[in-house]
């Protein structure tokens, strides 16, 4: 097996598990399963957790076989702790522990509209890098 080949079956194997992933966040979410008193605050929490997963595994994904190629005036960074690594590094912790978290939580509803805001502000940032091509800076 040659290199070319490796690379191709280790892509194809990380696709297959992000796409494992998703699919048993779905499961395990139960997003269209809703909560009495909480329905709005619950379904949000829910659907913005998802959107903010897909969006992080499509970033992860660019990030170790996308094409790394810059442009003249793009300058890599100097270091590994700069804004971009700390706010990545902050979205592979925050919203999955807020995730994990919200059943052990008494007042659920300031708690599921705060981690929405907090998913969506993490799906916008990473959404903006990988439009502007800012994380193959990264």
């Amino acid at each position: 097996m040659n290199n070319n080949s490796f690379h191709n079956f280790l892509e194809v194997f990380f696709i297959l598990g992000y796409f494992l992933i998703f699919i048993i966040s779905i499961i395990i979410l139960k997003p269209f399963r809703l909560h009495k008193k909480r329905k709005i605050s619950t379904l949000s929490l829910k659907i913005s957790y998802l959107i903010y997963l897909l969006i992080f595994l499509i970033f992860t994904y660019l990030l170790l076989f996308g094409e790394k190629t810059l442009d003249t005036d793009d300058i890599p960074y100097d270091s590994i702790f700069n804004i971009h690594f700390i706010i990545f590094l902050s979205s592979t912790i925050i919203p999955n522990a807020g995730i994990m978290l919200r059943k052990k939580i008494k007042n659920r509803t300031p708690y599921n509209l705060i981690f929405t805001f907090i998913n969506i502000s993490y799906s916008i940032y990473l959404f903006f890098l990988i439009i502007t091509r800012k994380w193959a800076l990264m």
